[in-house]
């Protein structure tokens, strides 16, 4: 059977055991907050908001569940809260139009297949982009599985547990594990990836219905302009067309310009558990904002699920959750100036809830670098450096760097601001957090960065500066003279940004060397040898011992990516990043010095099996790239290969091993 066929098939499965896993359960959660009127409205505003509390409370109590019981506990959780929420399903009525949306579904399906599945021709693999991402969300995916949590670290053979925000994967390791460990982690993840994006449009509808910034009659067109939206980069195609003039070379994304900012499409295929994290803090802030109007007891009801959905929040993302520190900050003082703890009750909420993954972050990272440091955005590869000079030039360039980003939602924003906008008690609260949660994150993506590998904090806080600009800008779209209002210049950027997101899609696969005028890519830059490491790590997979480590070459690539994917035998250390899951970064530098040069050169068969006892690697996978190989023109003739090809060696690497 050929990895596409494999691929498409566990894709397909998970697609279907998914909703059964979680959105079924939010009925239930939603059954058990009607009291505080969030099941009064019809069915499809109800099972929104199912999709919406799933994604935002569930996480954190699935995950203490999973740590308790394992995932089979979970999954008896989540039953029991779908069988509590049949009732929500009562009166389900026809949804005019209904056609129109799953055929929008099944596209947004498709776009996640095409970004994420494998597809194999002829003795090669060809893989996306997505999975220099991937190796990191399907090692965690597989470990949960298997491990439940905490779970040891599988970048880096070390006695302890992994530190790391882990709750959207709980959901695709509980896939993996129904399906009897048959749908790959992949894909299983890709499937909770489709379910979010479903999420995120829920989330849109919901914010512009409790702000009061829907029409009367126009509630399915601000769902299509939703759906719509997500799929509207901003002007980078632009900057894009320039390169091309300037150095006639092209990116096979779009985002490569500048330190990125991805729409919510694009985003919730990269790095969903940051999407999801922002679906739980927005839901948060909407359920404290419908608890300032009721009854004390119904009040702290909807304080809590909020204190959950922050928890979620904290657990799915910490660079998400550090943006929308400020709001939560202030709004609290606010509120208790007012004599209203309900934010304070829900803050004492999240922080009882997070001790168990403040306890892992604490046990499972050796001490670091600070996260965070003060950094001007910079504006293009050109002024991205620490230097006075850059950041000056950036500070004054941020108005056109984010004009330039934002693109046609920027306009649409712009548009709501200079005409009448709604006024009155209705809805007032949720559009002054809309204003708040821009502030903050247009604060914290400008001065702020993280600093542990990638500039993660500046990449996502813009998300909290998206959601306003999406709904200002859907509020603008209600308008009779909508087309007039936005003229040729919105008609232009809104055509150039769904080109934008047409380009990610297709770059994410097709825009490559030497079709293409692209500088050289380290991803799947070589499909016979993807071919041959995704069926050698299925071997041992299945013929090598439980637990034991796999070694490939750290130093072949700036980042090792197939073990991740395709494997649940680590290395004992992946690359010289290998500090992700909290690992010294230290004990990792040694590690690679030790490890390496078994794969640089010859030496004599009892240097090298003492270099792998001391770096804790058990097997050696030798392939035809490596220094080595090329030197001898195959593995070492010192060690048995267990098992090999024209292309790879798995040998082993233990005293007692070897003949």
């Amino acid at each position: 059977m050929s990895y596409l066929v494999q691929d498409l098939g566990g894709l397909m499965g998970a697609t279907l055991i998914a909703p059964i896993l979680f959105p079924a359960a939010g009925f239930g959660l939603l059954r058990l907050l009607s009291p505080a009127g969030l099941s009064a409205e019809t069915f499809w505003p109800r099972a929104g908001w199912a999709m919406l509390l799933s994604l935002a409370i569930l996480p954190v109590f699935d995950t203490i569940v999973v740590r308790a019981a394992g995932v089979p506990g979970m999954l008896l959780l989540n039953g029991a809260l779908a069988l509590c929420g049949l009732n929500q399903w009562k009166a389900v009525q026809r949804w005019r139009g209904a056609r129109c949306f799953l055929v929008l579904a099944l596209a947004w399906w498709l776009v996640c297949a095409w970004t994420m599945m494998d597809f194999s021709r002829g003795g090669r693999l060809y893989q996306s982009l997505v999975i220099f991402d991937m190796v990191k969300h399907a090692a965690v995916v597989e470990q949960i599985a298997r491990q439940g949590i905490p779970f040891t670290d599988p970048f880096f053979a070390r006695d302890g547990i992994a530190g790391y925000y882990h709750y959207f994967y709980v959901w695709p390791a509980a896939i993996r594990w129904v399906s009897g460990f048959q749908i790959a982690p992949p894909m299983a993840f890709a499937a909770t990836a489709f379910w979010t994006g479903i999420g995120v449009v829920a989330l849109l509808w919901r914010i512009a219905a409790d702000g009061a910034l829907i029409r009367r009659g126009r509630d399915r067109r601000m769902l299509l302009m939703a759906i719509l939206l997500c799929f509207i980069a901003g002007a980078d195609l632009v900057y894009m067309a320039l390169r091309f003039l300037v150095a006639h070379r092209v990116e096979p994304e779009i985002e490569n310009w500048n330190s990125e900012i991805r729409m919510l499409a694009t985003s919730t295929v990269w790095v969903p558990h940051h999407i999801m994290a922002l679906v739980a803090g927005w839901t948060g802030l909407l359920l404290n904002a419908r608890a300032c109007r009721l009854a004390a007891r119904h009040r702290s009801m909807l304080a809590v699920a909020a204190g959950a959905a922050y928890a979620s929040m904290f657990g799915a993302s910490v660079w998400i959750s550090l943006t929308i520190a400020p709001v939560l900050s202030v709004w609290g003082l606010l509120a208790l100036w007012r004599k209203d703890a309900s934010l304070l009750l829900s803050g004492i909420v999240a922080l009882l809830l997070s001790a168990p993954q403040f306890h892992d972050l604490v046990l499972g990272r050796a001490p670091d670098i600070f996260p965070v440091a003060l950094h001007i955005r910079p504006f293009t590869l050109i002024f991205a450096g620490p230097d006075l000079t850059s950041q000056l030039w950036s500070l004054v360039l941020l108005p056109l760097n984010y004009a330039l980003e934002f693109g046609f939602v920027l306009l649409g924003a712009s548009i709501y601001a200079r005409n009448a906008r709604p006024v009155g008690e209705a809805g007032s609260a949720v559009r002054a957090l809309l204003v708040w949660s821009a502030v903050a994150g247009v604060l914290v993506a400008s001065f702020l960065q993280s600093v542990i590998i990638n500039n993660d904090l500046g990449w996502r806080a813009p998300l909290l500066i998206l959601i306003p600009l999406m709904i200002w800008t859907m509020r603008a779209l209600q308008e009779d003279d909508a087309a007039q209002r936005f003229g040729v210049f919105g008609g232009a950027l809104l055509l150039l940004g769904l080109a934008g997101t047409a380009w990610d899609i297709v770059g994410i696969r097709l825009i490559r060397a030497p079709a293409f005028p692209v500088r050289a890519i380290e991803v799947n830059d070589d499909p016979a040898m993807a071919h041959a490491l995704r069926a050698a790590y299925g071997w041992a997979d299945r013929h090598l011992p439980e637990g034991a480590t796999l070694q490939h070459n750290p130093v072949l690539k700036k980042r090792a990516l197939d073990f991740g994917l395709y494997t649940r035998h680590w290395p004992a250390v992946a690359d010289k990043d290998a500090f992700l899951f909290g690992a010294s970064r230290q004990a990792v530098g040694e590690r690679v010095a030790l490890l390496s040069p078994i794969f640089a050169r010859p030496m004599p068969v009892a240097d090298l099996v003492d270099r792998a006892r001391r770096a804790r690697a058990d097997y050696l996978l030798f392939t035809r790239r490596d220094p080595v190989w090329l030197r001898l023109g195959g593995p070492p003739a010192t060690l048995p290969c267990l098992y090999r090809t024209a292309d790879l060696c798995i040998a082993p690497a233990r005293k007692e091993m070897l003949p």
